[in-house]
């Protein structure tokens, strides 16, 4: 496992044992799918969201990524593919918003942009992190 690799699977591991957390670990990053992805993909993450009608291609059915891999779920493909850092469109077409680019505007829009965490909105990574953890739980047959 390459050093990339190993840092998602501690931040993802990190995140997995929080037992203080208000939420129950079956529902970390729930929220945050719901707010930002069920629209697209649907609340159970089959690609059949309310406003396919008006996209231009389907959005993909986030239920099946580790069945597309093998019966791996890939952390840091799909942390890359959520962030597109480096804007690549690899994870399809400009409808899908880059939103590590949209975490970080949030998260400078309620910090500034050197922000010291004062207003509790995690960073993009966490709530990143938060969105791909929710994806390995909603795999098929997990």
């Amino acid at each position: 496992m390459d050093h990339k690799a190993i840092l998602f699977s501690t931040a993802l591991a990190g995140i997995m044992a929080l037992p203080a957390m208000a939420v129950a670990q079956d529902k970390i990053g729930e929220a945050a799918f719901m707010a930002n992805c069920a629209a697209c993909h649907g609340v159970d993450g089959k690609g059949n969201g309310p406003i396919i009608d008006f996209m231009k291609s389907a959005p993909a059915d986030l239920t099946m990524i580790a069945a597309r891999n093998g019966g791996t779920f890939p952390i840091e493909a799909v942390y890359a593919t959520i962030a597109d850092a480096e804007q690549t469109r690899g994870h399809g077409t400009s409808e899908m918003p880059i939103w590590g680019n949209r975490f970080n505007a949030d998260v400078i829009a309620m910090e500034g942009e050197y922000g010291m965490g004062k207003s509790g909105v995690p960073t993009a990574q966490a709530r990143i992190l938060e969105l791909v953890y929710y994806l390995a739980t909603i795999q098929a047959g997990s």
